[in-house]
C-alpha cells in the first residue's frame, strides 16, 4: 500500500537526515487516511516545500490512547523533529489542526519510517549507495569483491546494491547482477532506475551479459533508465545499449 502526506520543511529534512524516524499521526474525523491499516513495508509519499516528493517505507506502526502514553513510551529524540521535552512534544503535536479532538477520541499512531528517496535528488542518492557499498576486499586466495558497486530502484520504491565478486575461475558476478539478486530474493523484478560505480569511483556501464540479464527481467525492462553521468544526469535506456533485442515475444 501506498499512501500520499505532506509534511513540514523542517521535519522532511529531519527524516532524511535520519534524525527523525517516527512520524505522529491521529485518524482525524471524516479524514482520508486510517493509519490503523498501514503495515510493515508500506510505502508512504511525503510531500514538502524543500525535498518535494520523497518516499519512506514503513517498518512499524504503534497505536497509543494518548500523547502521553507515546512520548513516555517512544521518547523524543525520533519522534519529534522541533524540541527534546516531552511536555512541549505534547503541547506542539495538540496545536495541529484538529489533533487533540481525535487523539481523545481514537488514539494517536507512532509510525516507524526508513527514508528512501527524493525525486529530486535520486540520481544523487543512487550513485552515493553504489559508491558506498564498494569497499574492496580479499575474500580469499582466490575471490576479490567489492571494487564496483550498483545500485537499482525498482519500481516498488526500494533500492537494492550490489558488489562486483571476482574470481579465479570466472565464476563471479558483476555488481548489477549481484544488486539483482538482492531484488529478487526480496521478491521484486521490476527496475525503473540503475547507477554503476567502478573502481575509480566514476560512473560506468552495464557489461553485455549484465544488459541481457536485465532484460530477460521484465517486459517492461527496455525502459530502465541508466545514469551515464553524474553531473549533467544523462542518462540512457536499456533498450538503445541492446537494440533489436531477440527475446521482446517471450518476457
Amino acid at each position: 500500500m501506498i499512501i500520499k502526506l505532506n509534511i513540514n520543511d523542517r521535519a522532511a529534512l529531519a527524516i532524511k537526515n535520519n534524525t527523525k524516524r517516527v512520524e505522529i499521526r491521529t485518524n482525524k474525523e471524516n479524514g482520508k487516511h486510517d493509519y490503523s491499516k498501514l503495515k510493515e513495508n508500506d510505502i508512504i509519499e511525503f510531500t514538502s516545500n524543500n525535498l518535494g516528493v520523497f518516499y519512506v517505507k514503513v517498518k512499524e506502526v504503534n497505536h497509543y490512547d494518548s500523547l502521553e502514553e507515546l512520548f513516555t513510551l517512544e521518547g523524543t529524540r525520533y519522534t519529534t523533529s522541533s524540541t527534546n521535552d516531552k511536555e512541549e512534544a505534547i503541547k506542539n503535536v495538540n496545536k495541529l489542526d484538529g489533533y487533540q479532538d481525535a487523539i481523545k477520541k481514537s488514539g494517536v499512531y507512532a509510525i516507524h519510517i526508513e527514508y528512501l528517496y527524493s525525486e529530486n535528488n535520486v540520481w544523487e542518492e543512487l550513485y552515493q549507495k553504489a559508491k558506498d557499498v564498494r569497499k574492496p576486499k580479499e575474500v580469499s586466495g582466490m575471490i576479490s569483491a567489492g571494487g564496483v558497486g550498483a545500485a537499482i530502484l525498482t519500481e516498488n520504491h526500494n533500492i537494492y546494491t550490489g558488489v562486483c565478486i571476482d574470481t579465479a575461475s570466472t565464476l563471479g558476478m558483476c555488481g548489477e547482477r549481484n544488486a539483482i539478486a538482492n531484488m529478487i530474493t526480496n521478491g521484486e523484478n521490476e527496475i525503473i532506475k540503475l547507477v554503476c560505480v567502478d573502481s575509480k569511483g566514476n560512473i560506468g556501464s552495464p557489461c553485455g551479459a549484465c544488459r541481457e540479464y536485465l532484460m530477460q527481467l521484465s517486459k517492461n525492462s527496455k525502459n530502465i533508465e541508466i545514469l551515464k553521468n553524474i553531473d549533467s544526469k544523462e542518462i540512457v535506456r536499456l533498450e538503445e545499449l541492446i537494440p533489436d533485442w531477440w527475446g521482446y515475444d517471450r518476457v
